[in-house]
């Protein structure tokens, strides 16, 4: 199973704006974050081997540089029942200022990129209508964040 950002889920945010006229996102040119670079970070006890890939980088003005990152080798629940859980999220938006203070070590690059293209869709979708920003927890916080949202989510429905 494959998690999307899921735009309401999107609470530990930076930059949120409720005006949609807000500045465009660009293509960042100036970062030490490039496209394709696989990097481990710290990551919660029960995932040793998380890593995350950076799957896209813009700036907006107000913002600065957002570092778009798809994650890997993860064990995030996804409802009440233990056999159910994700090992990816596909799109995950961070402030570079929370992929600084997220990751390890570089670990590579790839040439192909990971599926992220359907939760960036609907990130970007959510971003230029004002409702959704960026993470700046660290990256571990916000994994934790989304599982435990995710299993709120279930058990009100349950």
């Amino acid at each position: 199973m494959k998690l999307h950002s899921l735009s309401g889920l999107l609470i530990f945010l930076t930059g949120c704006s409720t005006d949609p006229k807000h500045s465009p996102l660009r293509e960042a040119v100036k970062s030490k974050y490039q496209v394709g670079q696989v990097w481990s970070y710290n990551s919660r006890p029960s995932e040793p081997n998380a890593k995350l890939t950076i799957v896209k980088v813009e700036g907006q003005d107000s913002i600065g540089n957002i570092i778009h990152v798809y994650i890997s080798n993860i064990k995030v629940k996804t409802s009440l029942h233990p056999e159910k859980y994700s090992e990816t999220i596909s799109h995950m938006p961070f402030s570079e200022a929370a992929i600084d203070s997220s990751v390890a070590k570089q670990l590579g690059t790839v040439t192909e990129l990971p599926d992220f293209k359907d939760g960036y869709d609907e990130w970007r979708q959510s971003f230029d209508a004002g409702q959704a920003g960026v993470f700046s927890i660290t990256v571990g916080k916000a994994v934790e964040y989304m599982e435990t949202t995710m299993l709120e989510v279930h058990e009100a429905n349950d």
